[in-house]
């Protein structure tokens, strides 16, 4: 699935679908392939945005 982000740019990402037994809800998880382009990517995404504890912190 072709995804942009004004960031990093064109994004392949994969995705499924996955139940959740005993509700009516489902969880999509995205993903790319290891090791690609994408993959290196959305390294770079979670790199910017920091952990949790850092979002919460003015820089």
């Amino acid at each position: 699935m072709p995804s942009s982000n004004p960031q990093v740019g064109e994004l392949a990402l994969r995705y499924e679908t996955l139940t959740i037994s005993g509700t009516t809800q489902s969880l999509v998880v995205y993903h790319a392939e290891p090791g690609s382009p994408s993959a290196r990517s959305l390294a770079r995404l979670a790199r910017r945005a920091g952990t949790p504890a850092d979002r919460g912190t003015s820089r």
